[in-house]
């Protein structure tokens, strides 16, 4: 029987946001022993709008934040923080409302733990938050994917009714003079609808 690997992390990036709950030394130790990089440990009592400047200055690959519970205040400024760089986010929380838990994974949280960390659980929670982390990311990706996909396909239909109603060509054959006129520019053919629509929109009496 194979004997288990210790959990280690190695060389990941985290971010201790510590406020009030005064764990950041044992925390600190277990970080060590899973390998990770900490950054940095700020202290969201004293310094209560440091956190956006930290994450933004030291970029890291997870911020881990134990709390009493999330204030408005944190919460508004880790979702600032996480529209111009998201990250995976780990919050440690002694009680939450179940209208904070919404307000917490609406601001970016990865993942939620309640009543306390015990540390023999820290790496666990950290893979668990990569993991939805990346997770949620790739569904985001897909999702913009689609609807870049449906904003091109828009696009190709009413360029393509354009040549219909200015050429006397069928769908097909509008279709089909889209695609050449995309191949012959060595462009896309949302590119040539966009140019198409534009110069309908010039040439339209005002």
């Amino acid at each position: 029987m194979n004997t288990p690997q210790p959990l280690s992390l190695p060389g990941l990036r985290v971010l201790l946001a510590d406020a009030g709950q005064r764990r950041s030394p044992v925390i600190r130790l277990e970080l060590i022993r899973l390998r990770c990089q900490l950054v940095d440990v700020i202290d969201l009592v004293d310094q209560p709008d440091s956190l956006a400047k930290a994450m933004k200055g030291l970029a890291p690959q997870l911020l881990l934040i134990d709390c009493d519970q999330p204030s408005a205040d944190l919460l508004a400024q880790l979702a600032q923080a996480q529209q111009h760089q998201p990250r995976a986010v780990a919050l440690v929380a002694e009680q939450m409302a179940p209208g904070q838990m919404q307000a917490a994974l609406q601001a970016g949280v990865s993942t939620l733990q309640l009543a306390g960390l015990p540390p023999q659980r820290l790496g666990a929670l950290l893979q668990l938050t990569l993991a939805r982390f990346d997770r949620d990311q790739a569904l985001l990706r897909e999702l913009r994917h689609a609807q870049t996909q449906l904003a091109e396909r828009k696009l190709v239909e009413r360029a393509r009714g354009i040549l219909m109603r200015e050429q006397g060509l069928d769908e097909e054959a509008a279709f089909q003079r889209l695609r050449q006129l995309a191949m012959d520019g060595g462009q896309t053919m949302a590119a040539v609808a966009t140019r198409l629509i534009d110069a309908a929109e010039l040439l339209r009496p005002r």
